[in-house]
């Protein structure tokens, strides 16, 4: 049975809005509303009504409106196997023989020729297990396993006495129903199972197989309850093997963590998020390797995204998928009605910022999508520089960062003031690729020397984020700015290092 892992595919599952959005910078146009306020304040979607104030009054003092300008300058291969059994081999597999039913001599003997028929059958598919894998291989290795069930099949209708064919059997019908996806397989080997563990109550393995065949068809309970008993026996049961030297029966902890680790995953599946969580815990005291360790607390984490609240942490994973499809309008959809469900500020903030992404970037809802992002950075703990204190929280502030820029380069062609004013919201907070809107601050201030400086250099402290273009336009910018304020010398420093952009860039180009 493959052991299950979950990762908060957080990092997996989420739209990458600053790569995406920063690429339709130009070319767009904004069909949001920019809205007064009573004191005919314009003040954007999206944008606090303090940074609005501020920018309305720089603006004023920087640049005439366009309509002024403009008259100077212009993205299971599933197959299914079918079997049949008779009610002949059903008889004997599920119920108590007849007690008038005797295996004669020549029976067993038959039944031992069928029974190592089946076992040389599993030798063969053993070794066809390490050679590599081929479509031949693969029919033969399906041909392998249908022959062992064929014969193990007919060694039962000998001899329904030997519990250990029917073991073997119960092994193979899992094993089909696990290659060829083959769900009645599981039911035949579940059926094989209850009746070998009401007979051989000391076998702890017995249980867990029947623990996997009631999890392959999703009984949860039924799985739980014989997983729990595989573990009761093996710890009832240690030290009565009269196979194994004194010092060698202790628990097997590999095993151990195995039953532990299903017990805990069946009481999740069920909902019961305060049982399951303590069962998975303890199985974490037998993990015997650093990733099963990490699969465990991946898992504790997925449990805990919203304190333990299982139906919303599912309803997630599944409206992710549907985001993944690319159909956003019914995944927008079960956020709405996902944030209903949510207890924590945490899970409610994620939540809002995939909806708002969502919004912004594909449902042509761009003024709610801001603004609901809006209120997640506004209300978030932040630092004297306007990073947020809970690190997790930089991609919102990011996705933030890069609608306000966007929204900014949109505007810039019909409204400057309105421009300036998503600008200067995109620096009040600090998101990944804030230097570009120092840049965009910079040319909008050109008849401000000093802010021109401030801007440039703010925008050169974090010159990585900004390609070679836009640095020579930020040194550009710079050198005008300081000789119009008559600091030559300083002008002469950076119109050195525009040259040293320059001369590489040719080189490149070349």
């Amino acid at each position: 049975m493959i052991f299950e892992t979950r990762m908060t595919s957080q990092i997996n599952l989420t739209l990458a809005l600053t790569s995406v959005a920063l690429a339709i910078l130009a070319g767009c146009s904004s069909n949001m509303r920019v809205a007064r306020n009573g004191s005919g304040l314009l003040v954007p979607p999206g944008v606090d009504s303090t940074v609005a104030v501020q920018a309305d009054s720089i603006a004023d003092g920087l640049f005439v409106s366009l309509d002024r300008e403009g008259k100077a300058d212009r993205l299971k291969l599933v197959g299914k196997s079918r079997t049949s059994q008779s009610d002949t081999l059903w008889k004997y597999l599920s119920s108590q023989p007849d007690a008038t039913l005797k295996a004669t001599g020549s029976d067993s003997s038959r039944a031992i020729e069928a029974f190592n028929a089946g076992a040389r059958n599993l030798q063969e598919l053993a070794k066809l297990k390490q050679a590599a894998g081929s479509p031949v291989q693969a029919e033969r290795m399906k041909r392998l396993l249908l022959e062992a069930k064929a014969n193990f099949e007919r060694a039962v209708i000998l001899n329904p006495f030997d519990l250990e064919i029917k073991s073997w059997l119960a092994r193979v019908y899992q094993t089909l129903a696990v290659r060829l996806l083959d769900d009645k397989n599981h039911k035949r080997a579940a059926k094989v199972l209850e009746r070998l563990v009401r007979i051989e109550r000391g076998e702890h393995s017995l249980y867990a197989r029947l623990g996997e065949a009631y999890y392959a068809m999703k009984e949860w309970e039924s799985a739980n309850q014989n997983f729990a008993m595989a573990e009761a026996v093996m710890r009832e049961t240690a030290g009565l093997d009269f196979n194994l030297e004194q010092n060698d029966q202790q628990l097997d902890p590999k095993t151990l963590f195995y039953y532990v680790y299903y017990q805990g995953d069946t009481e999740i599946k069920m909902h019961q998020s305060a049982r399951g969580l303590a069962t998975l815990n303890r199985s974490l005291q037998y993990a015997t390797s650093d990733e099963e360790k990490a699969d465990i607390k991946n898992y504790l984490d997925w449990i805990n995204w919203d304190n333990g609240n299982i139906p919303a942490v599912e309803l997630r994973d599944k409206l992710l998928a549907l985001q993944d499809k690319e159909d956003y309008q019914a995944a927008a959809a079960g956020f709405e009605k996902l944030m209903s469900m949510l207890k924590t500020k945490q899970a409610i903030d994620e939540t809002r910022w995939r909806l708002a992404v969502l919004e912004f970037q594909f449902l042509n809802r761009r003024g709610r999508g801001i603004d609901r992002l809006a209120g997640v950075v506004k209300a978030a703990s932040k630092d004297s520089d306007g990073a947020p204190l809970d690190s997790t929280y930089q991609q919102y502030f990011d996705s933030y960062g890069v609608m306000c820029h966007n929204l900014g380069v949109e505007t810039v062609k019909k409204n400057r003031k309105v421009a300036f004013t998503y600008f200067k919201q995109a620096v009040a907070i600090s998101w990944e690729n804030r230097a570009k809107s120092f840049l965009e601050l910079a040319k909008l201030s050109r008849n401000k020397p000093a802010a021109v400086i401030s801007n440039c250099e703010k925008a050169l402290s974090d010159s990585n984020k900004l390609d070679s273009r836009e640095q020579m336009q930020a040194y550009q910018l710079l050198v005008e700015a300081l000789k119009r304020s008559g600091k030559f010398k300083e002008a002469r420093t950076y119109y050195t290092q525009w040259m040293a952009l320059r001369s590489a860039d040719r080189r490149v180009s070349r």
